[in-house]
């Protein structure tokens, strides 16, 4: 059920970049940080893709720190690397 709540917040962060909703709007990056480790405390498979898990956690990781100190890159697109960090996990774990 926990993967369909951060499903809902991903959905949520998403719209709420190219659409003013009320809360979200402002705090997109957080909530995508949060349904990231929402479903990241959901995973349970580590088998082949294992790796899959580490690169999300790094990169997850990057764009917080990103957010407080200048890393090239990242700091300027935190939102959308922590996107394509949910992204990778959905699309490789069970």
């Amino acid at each position: 059920m926990l993967r369909v709540w951060s499903l809902v917040m991903f959905v949520a962060a998403i719209v709420g970049v190219f659409v003013e909703i009320p809360i979200v709007s402002d705090y997109a990056f957080w909530v995508m940080v949060a349904a990231t480790i929402i479903y990241l405390s959901n995973v349970t498979a580590l088998g082949p893709y294992s790796w899959v898990i580490m690169v999300a956690i790094v990169m997850l990781l990057a764009t917080i720190v990103g957010v407080f100190r200048y890393i090239p890159m990242v700091s300027e697109y935190a939102f959308w690397v922590v996107a394509a960090a949910y992204l990778l996990l959905v699309g490789f774990t069970k």
